[in-house]
């Protein structure tokens, strides 16, 4: 990945995990990891308390991903926007998607729910 592209996503997950702390943007689930996404639409709210695999059986791998210690946060890109998905570790040591958020392309918050059918549709993986 050029050097470029690296400083492009640090300051989209930069600006993303300032947007966890400080505004209602996104939601937030509970940390008992299901291993499966539920039936039905795939949403945001759908995409919460579920395990790494769960989501990646349903989107595919994610364009970006930074581990951390504790802490997983796996990024999507749609057409014109990017959708971060944050998983933290459980008591179990397991981890679970706890909050989904979007940011456009050129800054600022996007819609989750259209940038989850933007992602959705540049995967071309079936909705529900």
């Amino acid at each position: 990945m050029s050097f470029v592209l690296r400083a492009f996503v640090l300051i989209f997950l930069t600006a993303a995990m300032a947007g966890c702390a400080s505004s209602g943007q996104g939601n937030v689930a509970s940390l008992n990891p299901s291993q499966q996404i539920g039936k039905g639409p795939l949403t945001p709210k759908s995409l919460l308390g579920v395990a790494p695999s769960a989501l990646s059986a349903r989107l595919g791998a994610p364009a970006f991903k930074r581990a951390e210690p504790d802490a997983e946060v796996w990024q999507y890109s749609g057409r014109d926007c990017a959708l971060f998905v944050y998983f933290y570790k459980t008591p179990g040591d397991g981890l679970a998607a706890t909050y989904v958020d979007a940011r456009k392309i050129l800054g600022g918050p996007a819609d989750t729910t259209a940038c989850l059918s933007e992602v959705v549709a540049q995967q071309n993986v079936p909705i529900s």
